[in-house]
């Protein structure tokens, strides 16, 4: 018999522990080995991993390159060279020079109202015919549509049965006075025929008059009721509000006749800019469909009263818009150069070098090479390009024009 095997049926029967146990299913003893080597393969692999964290930790990691960013070294700023070139900085001096202010608004064109006519319906009736329509170009006294009026033909009716009347008491006030002259008549019935006559004469003119009135000077129609709406000026139909077959009113606006030539735009601007500006000034003015074309015009009206909401006021300008580019209802920006109080000698800056930090205007001031210092400045008029500093810079000073932004952004964010 085995010896191992005898020496564990021995120790199972005396009820010792024996050095390995027995598995419930099979009743065959678990390895001591196994679990050792189990262990030692665990304790392995940590060892491992320990070893790989503490080589990496050992390692001297290669240097991180400072960024290329603007800094603050006592009162000034510094930038390198590369960080100019990238961020597009340029420089620009300020000079002593003078300005016209220039004052920026937006407007809307329109129509000059007084080359703008409307013509009304002026009686009630039905609309008969139209004959001029929207884009149509005409010339004074052009049909714009015919209107059939019965209180129209009653007065027309009115007035030729008068016309025969006076006819009558013509002849017969001719014929009492041949009478006289022959002494066949008195004089007493000369007098009556005479003032028959005038009567018919005075009642002629009033219905003539009220005919007038209805239908307007211009209407030449030989047929009574008939209504003809002429244009009173030349221009453009740019308004038509009837149509064949329509009721209509006496107060209906039916057509706007307008000069297209002559538009002006009327702008808002703050009291505190009125006293730079002057009529005929010129103006600058750009659709804001299209900034690159450019018109003329001059300062025609200066409103007399402000607004107490907006504190601004209307200012009127005229145009001639003979090559037919500008339309009514386009919105125009406008820079008036605004010469009320002449040409002004000024330490002047572009523009474009102003920003803002914390709300109030700022310029980097230039103080040598890749440096510049932050300056706070009391801005004045300007003219759109340049603007004028109260204090700030100094001409002769050069200041940052282009890049401003890059430069703020790296500083102040």
């Amino acid at each position: 018999m085995n010896t191992q095997t005898d020496t564990v049926a021995s120790q199972a029967d005396s009820g010792r522990p024996t050095g390995r146990s027995l598995t419930p299913a099979t009743g065959k003893p678990r390895s001591r080995s196994r679990r050792l080597l189990i262990t030692g393969a665990a304790l392995a692999a940590a060892g491992a991993i320990a070893w790989a964290v503490a080589g990496r930790e050992g390692k001297t990691a290669p240097p991180t390159a400072a960024p290329d960013v603007p800094r603050v070294d006592g009162q000034e700023i510094r930038y390198s060279k590369a960080f100019a070139e990238r961020s597009g900085i340029k420089l620009t001096p300020a000079v002593s020079a003078k300005l016209i202010p220039v004052i920026t608004a937006v407007g809307t064109m329109d129509f000059d109202p007084e080359h703008v006519a409307a013509i009304g319906t002026r009686l009630r009736g039905l609309v008969t015919r139209v004959v001029k329509f929207e884009g149509d170009v005409v010339d004074a006294g052009t049909v714009l549509a015919v209107i059939d009026s019965a209180e129209l033909g009653e007065a027309q009716a009115s007035v030729s049965t008068l016309e025969a009347e006076k006819k009558a008491a013509d002849l017969n006030l001719k014929r009492e006075k041949e009478l006289v002259e022959k002494r066949l008549s008195t004089a007493r019935e000369a007098e009556v025929a005479a003032t028959e006559a005038e009567r018919y004469q005075n009642l002629l003119a009033a219905a003539r008059q009220k005919v007038s009135a209805l239908s307007g000077l211009g209407n030449r129609s030989n047929r009574f009721g008939a209504h003809e709406l002429r244009s009173p000026m030349k221009g453009t139909v740019v308004a038509r509000n009837i149509s064949p077959g329509q009721a209509v009113e006496g107060d209906l606006v039916a057509f706007r006749v307008a000069d297209t030539e002559q538009l002006w735009v009327e702008l808002d601007v703050f009291e505190k800019n009125l006293g730079l500006i002057k009529l005929d000034d010129k103006v600058d003015l750009s659709p804001l469909a299209a900034p690159s074309d450019t018109f003329e015009g001059r300062v025609a009206r200066i409103g007399a009263v402000i607004d107490p909401q907006t504190h601004s006021t209307h200012v009127r300008i005229e145009i001639d818009n003979k090559d037919g580019r500008l339309r009514a209802g386009q919105a125009v920006n406008a820079r008036i150069h605004a010469s009320a109080r002449g040409e002004q000698v000024s330490t002047l800056v572009p523009t474009s070098a102003i920003t803002f930090v914390d709300g109030k205007p700022t310029v980097f001031v230039a103080t040598g090479d890749g440096a510049v210092r932050v300056a706070s400045v009391e801005t004045g008029s300007t003219d759109g390009a340049r603007t004028a500093v109260k204090s700030g810079v100094n001409p002769g000073e050069s200041v940052v024009s282009e890049g401003v932004f890059a430069l703020k952004s790296e500083l102040f964010r």
